[in-house]
């Protein structure tokens, strides 16, 4: 994944440290929130958008590749701040279920933060999935 070098200084200044991926995958982590970078218009995705970058920043802080997207979809309330040009800091405005991204995770174009049964009320899990 590629960050340019106002994206890292932004990163670095919030987070207060150097800025590098986990080597562990991301699948089944609990994560804190998200951040979201778009990509410009650079290079756009077959809808015709720009492409964006999801960050899951972990429990244990760490910062996991979630991978390039087209949009991310919720369906559970957000709260989204910009931490500088481009770039999202996405968390849980409410409610006491974690984040946890799915075990079967892989990155394609749509990024879903739960799913319709959150939505509805029904799912029953502590957690909400993240994921595709």
């Amino acid at each position: 994944m590629e960050f340019t070098k106002e994206e890292i200084k932004n990163l670095e200044k919030y987070y207060k440290k150097k800025f590098e991926f986990s080597s562990e995958k991301p699948n089944g982590k609990d994560i804190d929130h998200l951040v979201v970078i778009s990509h410009g218009n650079r290079e756009k995705h077959d809808s015709g958008y720009p492409f964006i970058k999801i960050i899951g920043i972990g429990k244990d802080e760490k910062f996991y590749d979630l991978g390039w997207h087209d949009h991310f979809c919720s369906y559970v309330g957000l709260n989204v701040d910009s931490l500088g040009k481009n770039v999202f800091r996405i968390m849980k405005w409410c409610g006491k279920k974690r984040w946890r991204v799915a075990e079967h995770f892989i990155s394609v174009s749509s990024f879903m933060i739960g799913n319709t049964e959150d939505l509805l009320g029904e799912n029953q899990e502590d957690y909400i999935e993240l994921g595709s």
